[in-house]
């Protein structure tokens, strides 16, 4: 295996774009992207960061042989320093004209990342505590601890999010009708999405509507369930 590939597999197992890899080994995205095509060959400096921040076996680095990542203490060590805690957010936010969700006023409490779900550790990744049964035909049950992609480029497209309205914060399915401007919004009690029941319909550019992020997964009695 080149070591091109080894770096893809990093990255895809951080579940991060060459952009946000570039952010957090702080080398530029050019570098990521000539390594990873193999036009220039992994500088030593990019080898020692990998190694340290994210706890990646150097032989493995090298030949692709063994495991990625180190064992013991020095690994958990580096996952410990690259993983921050996910925030959570309050079911009461505000983010009105000038105001970002993101701030700590809007930040119930964190939890630890889930190594089982790498991707539930990247810096864009936010959590929500569901209220309520209006998502169970999705599995979704009250107090679940629901993560999103809090992306701010993400598109809209059919689908579980997270979002604001009226100064309160929901779990629903959301589906977006771009002709007419408008967002539907529906709980799913039943397994069969055909029978989700319509509950609101917003205007997508009102004021009192913030969508937070795509739904990504959610905790249900320590077992993690993906969309």
């Amino acid at each position: 295996m080149e070591i091109s590939e080894q770096l893809k597999s990093i990255r895809k197992e951080k579940c991060l774009t060459q952009q946000e890899l570039a952010n957090q080994l702080e080398v530029s995205t050019a570098t990521i992207a000539s390594v990873e095509n193999g036009s220039r060959d992994m500088p030593k400096a990019l080898m020692k960061s990998l190694v340290k921040k994210f706890g990646i076996d150097a032989n493995w680095l090298l030949t692709g042989e063994g495991e990625m990542f180190k064992q013991g203490k020095e690994a958990e060590s580096a996952v410990a320093v690259s993983t921050p805690k996910i925030p959570i957010l309050r079911q009461k936010v505000s983010c009105g004209p000038g105001q970002s969700w993101e701030s700590e006023d809007n930040i119930e409490s964190y939890i630890e990342p889930l190594s089982p779900l790498p991707c539930l550790s990247g810096r864009n990744v936010y959590a929500f505590r569901a209220s309520g049964v209006s998502m169970i035909g999705l599995g979704i049950q009250d107090g679940d601890v629901v993560f999103f992609d809090g992306s701010s480029d993400q598109r809209t497209r059919d689908g579980i999010y997270v979002f604001g309205f009226a100064g309160d914060a929901y779990c629903k399915l959301l589906r977006f009708e771009p002709l007419e401007n408008k967002v539907m919004v529906y709980s799913v009690q039943k397994p069969d999405l055909r029978e989700a029941e319509l509950v609101r319909t917003i205007d997508a550019d009102s004021n009192e509507f913030h969508i937070f992020g795509r739904v990504l997964a959610w905790l249900h009695e320590n077992t993690v369930f993906r969309t």
